[in-house]
């Protein structure tokens, strides 16, 4: 490593650096600009860029507008999860919102409150209900940008925003009719309102701003209160180190009133959804923490979880070249600066301690709030193993380019080619467009909220319409329940987020007995979306397509 680098990293060099500035007061502006600009690359903090790396940031932060704005303006259509929690916020009144969600869905009351005021003034639409989404994920390149710049070396905040501005799942969820946009926007939000917390001269007006940040915040993302927990006690464990005993007594005020707040909000909706949806816990049962581990396979699951979560929601191939980047950022960092790394790895020891605990599964969307936390470490770590190793530079750029491969060509793919999920709207328009006045629409049971949904907007009109059972693993029930089609001449079946586990595709079961019972007349197959026409009345004849 030559000098000039060591420098760089040099906190007693900064101070002198620094010392010498202040000291030339007969120097130019020019020089004095010229020497704050060199004092502020060897720092992190509000000023921590470089005007070298500035064309770089704004070509992926407008890459990142232009990712976001492609997705949410393809429209696709809602999928089955989007429309359960869609009919709760168009048929709930707002004081309905606070109770359990029909259909086990859960969200902030925060969030449907914006879902509601957006559905009030701009309609029903798909676009509509996914404007808050949008605002979130657009919103959050900027406060991403802002909280890289005071966590990072200017040199490694192009390699955070870029990889931030590109990730699959933060683009996709951007134009999501669900809460986890806003989670990781209320997470960046939170880290700047919350920054004067670590300040050695705690005042009490910074005191007062960040609590009420932090008080309305949980009301709008459920992971808020793993964000504060972990900033509040990052800010207690500094103070107390240092031993600034008015700084101790101060934090203890938004402490209380933090979590105050959060009991207020669990008294007043959360307790209720809580012992409602054991269902739904159920279902992510092998997202919870063993805590404490007592077997192997607990400590594979840690292991597993690790590697996992920057797959998804972080959206990176290559997990090993991550994992080591996060280590190394994650060193780097808190020997840098313990007060910022203690922020952003306590909330994921908050989130594992509550998942431990059945309260909040430790799994993929659920994650996205952490996101931000994970580009900051691995952008840092890329960037400590250029400089350590800036005698073989290929190394570095090796990593960073295997880093940025997959995720460059997805967001290239998916922007001539935004990806659905289930595309039940063009499945009824099928339907809609081919049916007869006597035909009859047999709806699979996962596919009736689209259906309820795309009908009230007046995509299908009126047709006889029948919603099947859903009798996962009992099988005999299928087969009776489509046994009351016979007889019927034109039957419509409408298929969406079919179940398909351990080896069985229930679409398979039923087109399989549909095909013994009667004669396949059309069909149209879209992306996680079908309809079949079928005779069943035993005289019709089939139609080659």
């Amino acid at each position: 490593m030559n000098q000039s680098l060591r420098t760089d990293y040099n906190c007693n060099d900064l101070l002198r650096q620094r010392a010498r500035v202040n000291q030339t007061e007969t120097t130019s502006s020019l020089d004095q600009d010229s020497a704050l600009l060199v004092a502020s690359q060897k720092t992190y903090g509000p000023r921590a860029w470089l005007p070298s790396t500035q064309p770089m940031v704004w070509a992926f932060m407008a890459l990142g507008i232009a990712l976001r704005l492609r997705q949410y303006l393809f429209d696709r259509s809602l999928w089955n999860d989007e429309t359960e929690l869609v009919m709760n916020i168009l048929r709930l009144s707002p004081m309905e919102l606070l109770k359990p969600l029909r259909d086990y869905q859960t969200a902030p009351i925060g969030f449907l409150s914006l879902e509601k005021l957006s559905v009030h003034y701009l309609g029903p639409s798909e676009m509509a209900l996914r404007l808050v989404p949008l605002l979130c994920g657009i919103g959050s390149l900027f406060l991403f940008l802002a909280v890289a710049r005071r966590f990072l070396h200017a040199a490694a905040v192009p390699l955070a925003v870029g990889l931030f501005a590109i990730s699959d799942p933060l683009v996709y969820y951007a134009s999501e009719v669900k809460q986890y946009s806003g989670d990781v926007a209320v997470a960046l939000l939170l880290y700047l309102l919350t920054e004067s917390l670590f300040d050695a001269h705690l005042r009490r007006a910074q005191v007062i701003f960040a609590t009420l940040a932090g008080c309305v915040a949980i009301w709008f993302s459920f992971p808020a209160v793993f964000v504060l927990a972990g900033i509040g006690l990052a800010a207690f464990w500094i103070a107390a180190k240092k031993s600034i005993r008015p700084s101790m007594l101060l934090l203890s005020i938004p402490a209380v009133l933090w979590a105050g707040s959060f009991l207020l909000y669990y008294l007043a909706s959360l307790r209720e959804s809580v012992r409602v949806n054991y269902d739904l816990m159920s279902y992510w049962r092998d997202a919870f923490a063993p805590f404490p581990p007592t077997h192997v396979s607990d400590l594979l699951w840690y292991k597993r979880s690790f590697f996992d979560v920057f797959s998804f929601p972080g959206g990176l191939t290559f997990a090993g070249i991550a994992a080591v980047a996060v280590i190394v950022g994650a060193n780097e960092l808190r020997r840098r600066d313990l007060g910022k790394f203690l922020s952003l790895l306590l909330p994921i020891v908050v989130a594992l301690l509550a998942s431990s605990l059945h309260r909040y599964p430790f799994q993929g969307r659920l994650l996205l709030f952490l996101v931000p936390s994970l580009f900051l470490f691995v952008a840092l770590g890329l960037q400590t193993i250029k400089r350590k190793t800036a005698g073989i530079p290929a190394l570095a750029a090796l990593l960073i380019g295997f880093l940025f491969l997959d995720p460059t060509l997805a967001a290239a793919k998916h922007f001539v080619t935004p990806p659905g999920v289930e595309e039940a709207r063009s499945a009824i328009d099928y339907v809609e467009k081919h049916r007869s006045p006597e035909d009859i629409l047999y709806c699979y049971y996962s596919a009736e909220f689209p259906l309820q949904y795309y009908r009230e907007r007046g995509r299908i009109g009126s047709i006889e319409q029948i919603v099947g059972v859903s009798s996962r693993n009992v099988w005999w029930r299928y087969i009776e329940d489509l046994d009351r089609l016979r007889g019927q001449k034109r039957v419509w079946i409408l298929f969406s987020h079919v179940w398909r586990s351990s080896g069985v595709d229930e679409q398979a079961f039923f087109l399989d007995h549909l095909d013994q019972i009667g004669r396949k007349l059309d069909s149209m197959q879209a992306t996680g979306a079908s309809a079949y026409l079928y005779d069943l009345s035993g005289d019709g004849v089939a139609i080659k397509r």
